[in-house]
């Protein structure tokens, strides 16, 4: 752990990014919903909400967070690595906290690799996992996406005036995958995209902002093909955590269905998994979006499907489903993650105070220490 790390995970860091992300998310929302809907209308459709079905929109939630660090820890065992599934399971969970303070969503496997180092996994085996991860991951995101444009083109119309930002965000994240896996399958791909980028780094404005990303962009490519290399060598837990995954997606999509049972929508269970595909369209389509947890434009994108879903209710009817799926996914999810944090960084300064003491005393001292312990207890 270097001293630039340390500062960047303080508390004090931290902090000021929470501030800054709660801020920005804050005033997006209170912007659309003032400026776009009757303020008055979405309290009477919250007092009028469905108990039942908010609790199951709740417990899908909780469901979807107890879920989604399976994954990881699968891969971390097949790797190996000398650390404690609970460790494991918490660092996985910190990535709703930290992806939702930051632009893109990027500040999650950063800060697991980091929590990974702390707790003695070498740098080279917790980048492996967490990109393993990844790619499962994006082929699920991805495999959902072309399912909700291939069986329901409709919900291209439903987006209305947001045809620019659909184009955008799926050409982004299908793009975002397939150079990934271009570059885990062809190391000539790779060599290409970095002679290339030499090229653009003699170009004199360019120089100081291409020529220091070369290395870190050799060490993705590198990452990712090993990655890959250990997928395809371990074809079951692959499978298994692909089947994982997409269950996992799955409950978190359907958090929306139970979200429009809860304002008393009409919506059967035939439609579900067409709620399930409009919840991925809206996601993938605001998926470039730089805001932390892509405010701003996932607003507009889910307002949208929420009333073409449930045909004939009204745009406040719809600001009030997105209200509430944006305080369960994203603010929810951000506070469950944020006390996932602290108990991680309890539990890691235990370890590494053990570990520090090991370091310092020879093994004799605590053998010592236990028999004279030993012989306290018999007299």
């Amino acid at each position: 752990m270097n001293k630039k790390e340390k500062n960047q995970y303080s508390f004090k860091s931290l902090l000021s990014k929470i501030i800054l992300g709660l801020a920005i998310t804050i005033f997006i929302l209170l912007l659309i919903i003032f400026l776009t809907t009757d303020t008055k209308n979405i309290i009477e459709a919250f007092k009028q909400i469905n108990i039942v079905y908010l609790f199951a929109a709740i417990g899908l939630t909780i469901f979807y967070f107890i879920l989604s660090p399976i994954t990881t820890c699968i891969l971390t065992k097949t790797k190996q690595c000398d650390i404690s599934m609970l460790d494991t399971y918490l660092i996985a969970n910190t990535e709703h906290f930290f992806n939702g303070i930051t632009p893109f969503a990027t500040g999650g496997q950063p800060f697991q690799v980091y929590s990974y180092s702390r707790l003695g996994v070498k740098t080279a085996q917790s980048t492996g996992i967490l990109m393993m991860n990844f790619i499962i991951f994006m082929a699920v995101t991805n495999l959902f996406a072309i399912l909700s444009i291939a069986i329901y083109p409709q919900l291209i119309a439903a987006t209305g005036n947001l045809l620019p930002m659909i184009i955008i965000g799926f050409t982004m994240n299908f793009l975002t995958f397939g150079i990934i896996i271009l570059l885990a399958c062809s190391k000539k791909t790779a060599n290409l995209l970095v002679k290339l980028l030499s090229l653009l780094g003699k170009i004199k404005f360019l120089s100081k902002f291409i020529e220091p990303a070369i290395p870190n962009f050799q060490k993705y490519c590198e990452d990712t093909q090993s990655a890959f290399k250990n997928l395809w060598q371990h074809k079951g837990t692959t499978l298994i955590c692909f089947l994982i995954k997409a269950i996992t997606m799955f409950v978190y999509y359907a958090i929306t269905f139970y979200i429009l049972r809860a304002f008393n929508i009409e919506c059967s269970y035939n439609d579900i998994f067409f709620v399930i595909c409009g919840t991925s369209f809206a996601i993938t389509t605001c998926v470039f979006i730089p805001t932390p947890g892509g405010s701003g434009g996932i607003e507009f994108a889910f307002t949208s499907i929420f009333v073409y879903i449930a045909s004939g209710i009204t745009n406040d009817f719809g600001a009030s489903g997105m209200l509430l799926w944006r305080v369960l996914t994203y603010y929810g999810l951000m506070f469950i993650g944020f006390i996932d944090y602290l108990v991680l960084e309890k539990r890691t300064n235990k370890y590494q105070i053990k570990h520090r003491l090991l370091a310092l005393e020879p093994p004799e001292f605590f053998s010592n220490n236990k028999n004279i312990d030993d012989k306290n207890q018999i007299s």
